[in-house]
């Protein structure tokens, strides 16, 4: 099991578009939950696609705000509610029976209406009969630890906002990592760090998923990080002969279409299974020696932004997170 959320602050820049592909390339999650999409419903399901996911359920950004979506494969799902700010799912077994329940949440920014976020999750726990995770932008800090600049955040809200986690009988499942939001100030260099993107869950949930954590990625294509909610490190890999999976986001390749083409022309005469057996293992070594390559210089460039990102703010700490987000601007 495994649950990407990200507050992508807008999929109309193509490079964030290719930070979520290459992240749901990588960590093939079941579930991936996004956050100020600022597109259409339409859009994103096109760009739900290209991440090799065909379920979901996409919600229109209102102008050039909101927007979020719920993707899944793997599992069998069923939509149980949704609206702007939140998207809830049961999960089932084979038998069709509900085991858990994944909600996406994504907190009101405003502070006169943060209620509505606590209102919210005492709504989704309060009707919840299995176990369940909460997970998302919620908009708020649970204390002043979590906040490293700018203005001192209001103890009341922080209050409020434990108080519903209480009420809901949930625990943080905590992070790895730095995973606080950036804000940068418009006419200065200063920065504001909060932790803002969390998961939460029931103990139900677990004991159902007793090794569950919280790794991020780095910041580089939003002020957020987003994170993964994942069950231990993964199922076992299985060392046999692995079966062939074309991976959508291939076709945005333009390479792509040559390899088939040189491939079809190779098995000229042959069967159609013989020819596609031909383009399977063509689209494979290609697969491998032209993303597996880009995927480790990324993750490289990675862990350099999130050793700057956990310095002191500074001139030169802010120099260097440019440049490294430019090098993997032009590998995504």
């Amino acid at each position: 099991m495994k649950i990407l959320s990200w507050n992508c602050q807008g999929l109309g820049n193509p490079l964030t578009v290719s930070s979520l592909r290459d992240q749901c390339w990588r960590e093939s999650p079941n579930i991936v939950f996004v956050m100020e999409t600022m597109i259409s419903a339409r859009e994103l399901e096109k760009i739900r696609n290209s991440c090799g996911f065909s379920s979901s359920v996409c919600v229109s950004s209102r102008g050039r705000s909101g927007g979020t979506g719920l993707w899944w494969r793997d599992v069998d799902v069923n939509l149980i509610s949704y609206n702007k700010n939140h998207i809830l799912v049961e999960v089932l077994d084979a038998n069709k029976t509900p085991v858990w329940q994944a909600a996406g949440v994504y907190g009101w920014p405003e502070t006169s209406n943060k209620h509505k976020t606590w209102d919210l999750m005492r709504s989704i726990c309060e009707n919840s009969r299995v176990p369940i995770v909460l997970f998302g932008d919620f908009n708020e800090i649970l204390s002043a630890q979590e906040k490293d600049g700018g203005a001192v955040r209001s103890e009341r809200q922080m209050d409020a906002f434990r108080e519903a986690i209480d009420d809901c009988a949930l625990h943080d499942l905590g992070y790895r990592g730095n995973v606080f939001t950036w804000q940068r100030g418009r006419e200065t260099e200063t920065i504001v760090r909060e932790r803002l993107d969390r998961a939460l869950a029931t103990m139900e949930w677990s004991h159902m998923f007793p090794n569950a954590f919280v790794p991020h990625y780095p910041i580089y294509s939003s002020d957020h990080a987003a994170i993964i909610i994942q069950e231990g490190m993964g199922q076992p890999r299985n060392r046999g002969r692995r079966g062939f999976k074309f991976e959508p986001f291939w076709v945005a390749d333009e390479q792509c279409r040559g390899v088939v083409r040189e491939a079809w022309e190779e098995g000229f005469g042959e069967s159609v299974p013989a020819k596609v057996s031909i383009c399977a293992a063509k689209l494979t070594d290609w697969a491998k020696r032209r993303f597996g390559d880009v995927k480790r210089s990324i993750r490289e460039r990675e862990e350099d932004l999130e050793y700057w990102q956990r310095q002191p703010p500074s001139a030169d700490m802010l120099s260097k997170c440019r440049d490294i987000v430019r090098e993997v601007g032009t590998e995504v």
